[in-house]
């Protein structure tokens, strides 16, 4: 069912955004909102799942304006709720009817590691993982590059090289690293020290 697989997208990705959040009650409201969310969705009470959206599209905005949580994972975060809400209206008989072909047509949001994940990733060519890995699309990559600028600027002087950061996230290939990098530069976030080779640095903004 196509809420049952975007409400644990969502959640999932919550509460690997929530770890990053230093305020202690932001992050525990989140979390538990995250699991009600999945509960909710799982029990079909969509009516409460709809007002626990509401409140969890609330407490991301107010996370990214108080610098907590980083714009674009708030930016993606709330279009996939709204697209979950939508979905759930439909089923209880409210507004629209989402188009779901045009939903499925999106990449889905892969969950790497030990989490759930709509796709069986070792199932998998090495290539087409490595492929969407770098396409930076769907939550993961956005989590991923969120824990890249989490971990330079955690450093000492704010910034890291390539083999550290390689040694800090070992499931991560050197070829998506140097992705991320680049597209986190692209962004504004991060900036080059040096030639590319292996001894570039790269340093926040």
């Amino acid at each position: 069912m196509f809420v049952n697989q975007k409400v644990q997208e969502i959640s999932y990705a919550l509460i690997r955004v929530a770890a990053y959040i230093r305020r202690q009650d932001l992050r525990q409201r989140i979390e538990r909102l995250a699991f009600q969310l999945l509960e909710d969705v799982a029990g079909q009470g969509f009516e409460s799942a709809l007002r626990t959206s509401a409140s969890l599209e609330l407490l991301i905005n107010l996370g990214k304006n108080i610098y907590e949580i980083e714009p674009v994972n708030a930016k993606i975060i709330t279009g996939e709720v709204e697209t979950l809400n939508a979905a759930m209206r439909q089923l209880i008989g409210l507004g629209e009817m989402p188009n779901f072909g045009e939903m499925f047509s999106k990449p889905p949001a892969v969950i790497s590691g030990s989490g759930w994940s709509g796709n069986d990733s070792a199932s998998q060519p090495q290539d087409k993982r490595d492929n969407a890995a770098e396409s930076g699309n769907g939550i993961n990559g956005t989590i991923r590059q969120s824990a890249i600028l989490e971990k330079i600027r955690q450093t000492e002087n704010r910034q890291a090289q390539l083999k550290d950061l390689l040694a800090a996230f070992p499931e991560v290939s050197e070829r998506t690293m140097r992705y991320d990098l680049q597209g986190l530069c692209n962004q504004g976030l991060l900036e080059r020290i040096g030639s590319s080779g292996p001894g570039s640095y790269y340093a926040l903004k």
